[in-house]
């Protein structure tokens, strides 16, 4: 199951893997919480004349090493380990290299295709269930190996609840960055991702804008900049309601709305750039501001989020690896997340309402079929 061992050397690693060197003890790739696909890369200690890679306990390759670099290509399950390298002079251990709580992907999940065309059919199917539906729905495809999408509703403002939580998060990153997870504020950041705390969130606006008015405007700026132009932020968490005038795809818009909005599209847009950014492409990376190492933060930190009470429309549904983030109220259940198929990433978004209050075991119902229909 593991890779098999052989010779690895300087010539097997990308130029982007050999930036910068790293510190004793610490991978090249991945670090600590990040998301990867697949290659693990180390620095090799002066007198080491073999490495072998550990995932938690079990040894899954090893081999001699020359030049200064060594890398590896794990094929395992996708799923979060603690990646060690071994480095050892005979039977002396040299250094011993980690990153605890890395999120493996599949190596299909290195692709990135941006919208090109709309999946007709897909398109159709998403349709019949959003009609079907008994409140309001907004749905959103996106795969991200051939750039195929479909939508229905998909433009319609909703309340966006915690999923715009996604701004403050790529807002924070940038902030605290290069090494954010070395920051005083990683503890919030975390628990806005992993448990979309409230008073997190309340806490970086402060830290972000020197005041809740101020770090509110930093991530209005960064949802316009990510391409969610139909998205707003409105500070710490409090219902406000108020007017707005749904666009493009939105045959059934909400009769009622919050000034704190989102639609499946937007969602599934800061998404995108977020999965781009974690592949180094350089529009992604401007759009959110973030390196490469801090949109894998990001993803890590999404694909470890904490079942929400609504206990996620998508996760139940697919044993797939899902970076997600989820909102919910008395009266909406939302999941917005990239699936890690075999074939490649799929961004899905489910928004569900209703006017009064939510029938979650119907808006579970439809993100089963959502799921069934894509074939996560």
């Amino acid at each position: 199951m593991g890779a098999a061992p052989r010779l690895l050397t300087a010539a097997s690693v990308s130029a982007l893997a050999l930036a910068a060197p790293a510190a004793a003890g610490e991978l090249r790739n991945p670090k600590t919480s990040e998301a990867f696909f697949g290659r693990v890369v180390a620095a090799v200690p002066a007198g080491a004349t073999h490495a072998a890679l550990y995932l938690g306990d079990a040894r899954v390759a090893a081999g001699v090493v020359r030049g200064r670099t060594v890398a590896f290509r794990v094929r395992r399950p996708p799923g979060r380990y603690d990646v060690r390298v071994r480095f050892a002079a005979g039977a002396r251990v040299v250094r011993r290299d980690e990153a605890r709580d890395a999120w493996l992907l599949p190596q299909s999940g290195h692709r990135l295709a941006r919208e090109r065309r709309r999946d007709r059919v897909l398109t159709g199917r998403l349709a019949a269930l959003g009609r079907s539906y008994p409140g309001w729905a907004g749905l959103w495809v996106h795969d991200l190996r051939t750039g195929a999408t479909a939508g229905w509703n998909s433009d319609a403002s909703f309340p966006a609840a915690s999923t715009v939580k996604l701004g403050v998060l790529v807002a924070a990153l940038d902030r605290f960055g290069p090494r954010p997870e070395r920051s005083k504020a990683w503890p919030l950041v975390r628990d806005l991702a992993t448990w979309s705390s409230n008073l997190a969130s309340n806490r970086l606006l402060v830290l972000l804008g020197g005041s809740e008015a101020g770090g509110t405007a930093v991530v209005n700026r960064t949802l316009q900049r990510l391409g969610a132009r139909s998205s707003w932020f409105t500070g710490n968490y409090r219902l406000d309601s108020g007017p707005t005038r749904p666009l493009g795809d939105a045959p059934r818009p909400l009769p009622v709305l919050t000034f704190r909005r989102t639609t499946a599209h937007d969602l599934g847009r800061i998404l995108v750039e977020l999965h781009g950014a974690s592949l180094g492409n350089g529009l992604a990376a401007r759009r959110t501001g973030l390196s490469r190492h801090e949109a894998r933060l990001a993803l890590g930190l999404l694909l470890s989020a904490a079942e929400g009470e609504n206990a996620g429309l998508l996760r139940p549904y697919s044993r797939l690896p899902l970076a997600r983030k989820e909102g919910w109220t008395s009266k909406l259940l939302h999941t917005a997340g990239i699936a890690y198929t075999a074939r490649g990433p799929v961004v899905v978004v489910v928004l569900t309402f209703h006017s009064s209050t939510i029938d979650a075991a119907a808006s579970r119902a439809l993100g089963r079929r959502v799921v069934q229909t894509v074939g996560l």
